[in-house]
């Protein structure tokens, strides 16, 4: 089993530092920028170019304000920060089962004297380790920032409770994945479906959050459980969001164990 972490950790090593490094990269910018630009000042002139009705929504949903922390809150929720979290979680889970059926290599692993659910165990560890590895990587970027940058904080609460809700959030795409990749033969359709699902759920939450009519969705999409603003701004972790995110991530892969002990090879 150590060979095959070791395994894991050497095919995607690669993927996973320059993923890290650019997501710790990124919240690093949005500190920077925060400091040498008035932020909150260009936002509000861009706005002006917003329909009135809209304005004050779009200011407290994506921005909290104009203030410091709305505006990092922001980077956390950024299209790029979720991209990145997400291309992690899509990728580990389609390359746990399809990627290995497509490529042949399932059939090598398998034949070698290991258990399929000591074999699936291992490829989420593996995954979990990954996404707090990526979670971390982000909040490294921000704490650094805010010191090279001075940029007053708020200590290490709203941080930690971030960097959690963050991660759940990868974790719930990372079940949907390896659900998908149980049930398929082919890594590409199976990234393409679980890449379909969370645009979805993102673009669902951005409408619904600046549409009134559209509120009633908001309970269906993920990203809705996914809140920087309340963690940052208003030092809070929603008890919604652990108990909704956590159980997607455990039925999708309790449903994944299933379905692989019983399926066939390819």
């Amino acid at each position: 089993m150590r060979n095959l972490l070791g395994r894991l950790t050497a095919r995607h090593a690669f993927f996973l530092s320059i993923t890290i490094v650019l997501f710790g990269g990124f919240q690093f910018l949005i500190c920077a920028i925060i400091s040498t630009v008035d932020v909150g000042g260009a936002i509000q002139e861009l706005m002006k170019s917003i329909p009135l009705f809209m304005r004050s929504t779009v200011g407290e949903e994506f921005f909290a304000g104009f203030t410091t922390w709305g505006v990092l809150a922001f980077g956390w929720d950024h299209p790029i920060a979720q991209a990145l979290g997400t291309a992690v979680a899509i990728v580990l889970g389609t390359r746990a089962i399809a990627g290995k059926i497509e490529s042949g290599a399932m059939e090598l692993v398998l034949s070698q004297p290991i258990l399929r659910t000591r074999y699936l165990a291992r490829q989420i560890l593996f995954a979990l380790i990954s996404l707090a590895l990526l979670s971390l990587g982000g909040l490294a970027g921000t704490l650094c920032g805010q010191v090279f940058f001075q940029i007053e904080g708020s200590g290490s609460g709203p941080l930690l409770k971030l960097g959690l809700n963050f991660f759940l959030l990868q974790c719930a795409w990372y079940g949907i994945s390896l659900a998908f990749s149980v049930l398929g033969r082919e890594g590409g359709r199976v990234a393409t479906a679980s890449f379909l699902v969370a645009l979805t759920s993102y673009i669902v939450n951005v409408i619904g959050k600046l549409w009134s009519k559209a509120a009633f969705l908001l309970p269906y999409a993920l990203h809705t459980y996914y809140s920087p603003r309340e963690a940052l701004v208003e030092n809070a972790l929603e008890g919604k969001s652990v108990v909704v995110l956590c159980p997607v991530f455990f039925i999708c892969i309790g449903f994944a164990a299933w379905r692989f002990q019983w399926r066939d090879i390819p």
